[in-house]
């Protein structure tokens, strides 16, 4: 009996190998889901997708109970959402706009087909007129290559701005819509005598200004109803309550990278846009196609 117990007492002990296993399920799931976390947030980080961005400006410009719909677009750079844009083209038709205004930079100043652009424009023609201010690489193609991109935008009805306005009236609402095309290094030259006499307008001031730059010195103190820019593509990244982080003409953290901005006597929105020409990927920063509803003051009798 005690030959048995002894040996019953120097039985194998268990070696706790199973939760030595479970924690290595433990860990290697946690590792699972971290990564596909992570290339969840990638995917939102650098998502190429359409937003559709709203704004609302109140002017006593505008007529009472008359809404105006403003699409803005910029910084295409002859990329396509669906075949030949019809993704673009479809959501901008959806929000019933008013008026299409665009920023400039819809091309390629090193690629002069012009194939994207020209489509896009008799497209959107269909469902509203057409407002374009050029911005750098338009320029670029029409006075440095000789391209006959404005005279083409005009043949199909659109309305080309170069330092310039025309006045129409909209739901009972006068305005001038205008494009300032020059950067501001060539403003005193080439749009100074323009803006001055459009600033003395007394209708709803609409411009259409491919850079924001303008906004810092020399229209920081003018009166303009609604200043439209693009230009700076967002910042390239979007930092939540930041902004944009850098472009190239101005460095980190450009002064008005993306939404509307109050000035002394304006309010410019700046578009994100919608493409980029420097090969770097735009983060947290999707293609933005923007709406502004310029609405009437509402009155208040009361203190």
């Amino acid at each position: 009996m005690r030959k048995q117990a002894e040996q019953t007492n120097t039985a194998p002990k268990k070696t706790g190998r199973k939760p030595w296993r479970q924690k290595r399920v433990w860990t290697a799931f946690c590792a699972l889901l971290a990564a596909g976390l992570l290339a969840l947030g990638g995917c939102f980080l650098l998502s190429d997708e359409l937003e559709v961005t709203f704004h609302h400006l109140y002017s006593p410009k505008a007529a009472s109970g008359e809404t105006i719909r403003v699409i803005v677009l910029s910084d295409l750079h002859n990329r396509e959402f669906g075949p030949a844009n019809q993704e673009l083209v479809d959501q901008t038709a959806a929000l019933r706009p008013d008026l299409i205004a665009i920023a400039g930079d819809m091309v390629n100043a090193d690629d002069e087909s012009l194939d994207v652009i020209l489509s896009l424009c008799s497209r959107l023609l269909e469902i509203a007129p057409v407002y374009y201010s050029p911005g750098n690489h338009e320029s670029s193609l029409m006075y440095e290559k000789g391209s006959h991109l404005e005279n083409l935008l005009l043949e199909q009805g659109v309305h080309v701005l170069v330092n310039r306005a025309e006045a129409v009236t909209i739901h009972k609402t006068p305005l001038l819509i205008g494009g300032l095309t020059t950067s501001a290094e060539g403003y005193e030259e080439y749009g100074a005598a323009f803006f001055e006499e459009y600033e003395r307008s007394g209708g709803f001031k609409l411009l259409i200004a491919h850079y924001p730059s303008l906004f810092y010195d020399y229209l920081a103190d003018r009166s303009v109803d609604l200043g439209v820019c693009g230009h700076y593509h967002g910042g390239q990244v979007w930092i939540p309550f930041v902004g944009g982080l850098y472009h190239g003409d101005t460095g980190m953290f450009p002064k008005y990278s993306g939404g509307l901005y109050s000035l002394t006597h304006s309010t410019i929105f700046v578009s994100r846009g919608m493409g980029g020409h420097s090969g770097l990927p735009r983060i947290n920063n999707r293609p933005e196609l923007a709406v502004i509803d310029i609405r009437a003051c509402l009155k208040n009798s009361e203190g």
